[in-house]
């Protein structure tokens, strides 16, 4: 009698450990089937954040930011983004910065449309 209770007890805690290991499996496969949320990696993420913090006032993150995408869109040759940064700068009154922008953005500007050349050309004539 003693034995088959032990026994119970045991075929018990065997049937609890396998549920446990079957829950693990489980949701091991739903981790790995999870989106992760994009990371800020691209230009204009970089230019959105400094959009939001020169809108907040906080203009060192605003040029932190603004820094790091004008980089960024040199990198991945986006005239657009390039501008962008320079337009950013330009609002926080940063116009060595500007200069410079304009300059990374100069060899980007043969094969742009009529619309991204017309803001490169709007922000060279006020570039002082």
């Amino acid at each position: 009698m003693e034995r088959d209770r032990f026994n119970g007890v045991i075929a018990l805690l065997l049937v609890v450990v396998a549920l446990a290991a079957m829950a693990e499996v489980v949701a091991g496969r739903q981790a790995a089937t999870t989106v992760e949320a994009p990371r800020v990696s691209s230009a204009e993420a970089l230019l959105r954040l400094g959009d939001e913090a020169r809108a907040r006032g906080d203009v060192s993150a605003a040029r932190r930011a603004y820094l790091a995408g004008l980089f960024r869109a040199r990198g991945e040759g986006s005239l657009p983004d390039v501008l962008r940064a320079a337009e950013g700068f330009a609002a926080l009154g940063d116009d060595a910065v500007v200069e410079q922008a304009l300059a990374i953005a100069a060899p980007l500007a043969a094969g742009a449309d009529p619309a991204t050349r017309a803001r490169l050309a709007s922000l060279e004539k006020a570039a002082p």
